[in-house]
């Protein structure tokens, strides 16, 4: 018959460290559910069930029996919870808000104890159960920080606001917590049931180490981003920094779908099908905005990138000089005007300047302005731990009604030929002619039909109309996508509907191109001069050029979507991201920009906590020590029993020396404290597998006997003295 292998106890470190973790779990995941008597009262049935769940775990109780008691116990307190605040006589009794705190405390209180119970128990029994306990707390602690994710930095609230308040990045405090937990967690999935106490010392000093290494690496390298998807490829590093794109894959764009990745080089809009997206919420940028403006349009659309040459499929980047010359290609480093001549030679008041500061959140292949920008300026970073890059923009933004548009001709009177027919240019399809046409003659009265912007209307018009919105298209593969779209199922997303308004708009000799940014509602920006662009906020629209205007933007709307409605992003954010932008530094600064005096006071109080803290660390364990052997089961009190004896002894002054053996040490005191000697013969014994051994009463007995009788035998003020040291456990051996 083969003996059943019963597991050693775990060693009271393994057991603090879990039963810490998992009332830290606990505290977290009802702080925000739960009301604060009802989060109390789940922490302390936490701490009480691992305590018992020690001494039950080396019983002879069933662990079937144990989560059977605890299922019971759960399902009471669910019933328990539910009837205290549906009329019961103590409800009406307590109150509506009463009852409301006293369900709370039964409904969590018995919860938590019920399944700490359980784990616990099967825990200490199956060791390898402890990956669940590792679970619990990691998913418990995940989810409080969870909100953190996507780079929504004023989650979670409580941290979040505590941290801002007095100058300090969320992150980092995240970061140390994480690593800090992952610590605590590593070290509670160790088995050391026999080991020694040194060799799990060294264990919690590698971890330390090791969680020490990581922060800072993290620090040495910068705070971590947010993972971002594709967006159009408006994001990346730029293949001339010689640096590698660190970007994720996978990303969609909000009304802009998805595109090129960043090692193209923006020079192409690619078609998806069925494209999905997991880090599509994650913050891209904030633009201050310094003089007020109201878009025609009611959105603010910032250009980066535009796709004006036809390549026999789609429009692509131009690799001509002359053409798309409003494109700044990369970031500036002085001051400089964008090469335009002719842009907005007879604009006048129909545009006026607005100044803006762009502030990255993570690496752009180029830089973007407001609709039309006309200069870039560099600017150094707010804060370059948060922010990539910054630089200020002015732009010649439309100020005009579009009604006033009508009547305005297409293109510069000064283009040649060779390029008037380059922004005309488009696929060797008749079709597209022909739908534009009748789009024209069946929307436009007869004296619009030859006016440019009314055609434009007109085309834009009908898209939205008969068009419809989602991400699940399917024309990528098809030899010319727009027409696939256009003249098929008319499911696309913004590349699609770009491309099919560019192309329609050339059909009627209209210079067009397709542009390629981020677009935000006007109404995000609030009371406030902060817009916050996310990747899902990245878009494609098609532009008309009108002689002394420039590039108009015609963006399709359509009137149908099958995706999910869009969100917001959170407003408190995006004034914490754009104070942050603005470079505020007030924190650490007195009213008149000076520095504050250093708080001696407050940091000698809080050094002074700190010590206190952990003195009653040391007191906590010291009393442990002592207090143990009285619930130690039959498999560890002969160990705990005879731990305690020497703690007494040394606080009376009595100290096994360096090499000396436990049963000469006991022989030297044997006639100070007779009870040492017995008390050593059998814990020496059941460290060497004896089986004929006193009782766990009588090895109680013994360890109390030894320490009072060494204790009758010292001065009064040593054994006082040693009481007091908070440290005297250290030297026990």
């Amino acid at each position: 018959m083969i003996e059943r292998r019963v597991p050693a106890p775990e060693t009271w470190i393994v057991v603090g460290l879990r039963s810490l973790a998992l009332t830290i779990a606990a505290a977290a995941l009802l702080l925000d559910v739960s009301l604060v008597p009802g989060t109390v009262a789940a922490v302390v049935g936490t701490l009480g069930a691992s305590v018992l769940a020690t001494p039950l775990s080396r019983s002879r109780v069933r662990t079937s029996a144990v989560w059977a008691i605890a299922a019971l116990c759960a399902l009471n307190a669910l019933l328990l919870g539910r009837w205290l605040v549906n009329g019961s006589p103590f409800g009406d009794l307590l109150g509506p808000h009463g009852a409301m705190v006293a369900a709370d405390v039964v409904r969590f209180g018995l919860l938590a104890t019920a399944v700490t119970f359980a784990v616990r128990t099967t825990s200490a029994r199956r060791p390898a159960f402890a990956i669940v306990e590792l679970a619990l707390v990691s998913l418990a602690l995940a989810g409080v920080v969870a909100a953190h994710r996507d780079g929504a930095i004023n989650h979670p609230r409580a941290l979040s606001d505590w941290a801002w308040t007095r100058g300090i990045d969320p992150v980092r405090i995240l970061l140390y917590l994480g690593g800090a937990t992952l610590a605590a967690l590593l070290l509670a999935t160790l088995h050391e049931r026999r080991g020694r106490g040194p060799r799990v010392v060294l264990h919690v000093l590698a971890l330390l180490l090791f969680a020490g290494a990581s922060l800072f690496l993290v620090t040495s390298k910068g705070l971590p981003v947010p993972p971002r998807g594709e967006g159009l490829g408006l994001t990346g590093k730029n293949p001339k920094d010689g640096k590698p794109d660190k970007g994720g894959k996978g990303g969609k764009g909000g009304q802009g779908g998805a595109g090129g990745q960043a090692s193209n080089q923006l020079d192409q809009l690619e078609f998806k099908d069925n494209y999905e997206s997991s880090s599509a919420p994650a913050p891209v940028a904030v633009v201050l905005l310094h003089d007020d403006y109201s878009p025609p349009l009611g959105y603010y659309y910032f250009r980066q990138t535009a796709f004006s040459q036809y390549n026999g499929h789609r429009l692509v980047a131009a690799t001509r000089d002359d053409v798309d010359q409003d494109i700044l290609g990369d970031f500036p480093t002085e001051k400089m005007a964008v090469v335009d001549p002719q842009h907005l030679a007879n604009a006048g008041a129909a545009r006026t300047p607005i100044h803006t500061t762009v502030a990255l959140l993570t690496d752009h292949l180029k830089p973007f302005g407001l609709e039309t920008p006309v200069e870039f300026a560099p600017r150094e970073s707010p804060d370059p731990t948060r922010f990539v890059r910054a630089y200020d923009v002015t732009s010649a933004a439309l100020a005009m009604r579009y009604e006033d548009l009508l009547g305005k001709q297409p293109g510069v009177k000064s283009w040649t030929d060779e390029q008037r027919a380059y922004y005309t240019q488009l696929p060797d399809d008749p079709r597209y002619k022909q739908l534009a046409d009748e789009i024209v003659d069946g929307s436009l009265k007869p004296q619009y039909r030859s006016d440019p912007f009314a055609e434009a209307l007109a085309i834009s018009n009908w898209l939205g109309k008969n068009s419809i919105y989602s991400l699940k298209s399917k024309h990528a593969d098809a030899g010319d996508p727009t027409a696939d779209f256009l003249f098929g199922d008319k499911i696309g997303y913004c590349v699609h509907f770009a491309h099919a308004a560019a192309f329609l708009l050339r059909a009627r000799g209209l210079p067009a191109r397709i542009a390629a940014g981020y677009v935000a509602d006007e109404e995000r920006k609030g009371t406030g001069s902060a817009i916050l662009l996310r990747q899902k906020d990245a878009h494609a629209w098609a532009e008309l050029y009108l002689d002394g205007f420039g590039w108009i933007i015609v963006d399709v709307a359509p009137q149908r979507v099958l995706d999910p409605p869009d969100t917001p992003p959170d407003p408190d954010l995006q004034r914490m991201l754009g104070e942050l932008a603005r470079g505020d530094k007030t924190a650490g600064k007195s009213v008149d920009g000076r520095a504050k005096p250093i708080p001696w006071r407050a940091i000698g109080l809080r050094a002074l906590l700190a010590v206190l803290f952990v003195l009653a660390q040391l007191y906590l364990v010291k009393l442990w020590r002592r207090f143990v052997p009285l619930v130690a089961g039959a498999g560890s009190v002969h160990r705990v029993a005879y731990r305690a004896a020497l703690d007494g002894l040394v606080e009376a002054g009595f100290r096994r020396e360096p090499g000396e053996t436990r049963e000469r040490f006991a022989a030297r005191l044997g006639a100070l404290s007779p009870s040492l000697v017995p008390l050593t013969r059998a814990h020496v014994g059941r460290a060497f597998g004896g089986r004929a051994l006193p009782p766990p009463v009588e090895m109680r007995r013994l360890g109390r006997a030894a320490t009072r009788e060494a204790r009758s035998r010292a001065r009064w003020w040593r054994v006082l003295l040693g009481a007091l040291d908070p440290t005297s456990w250290l030297r026990s051996r």
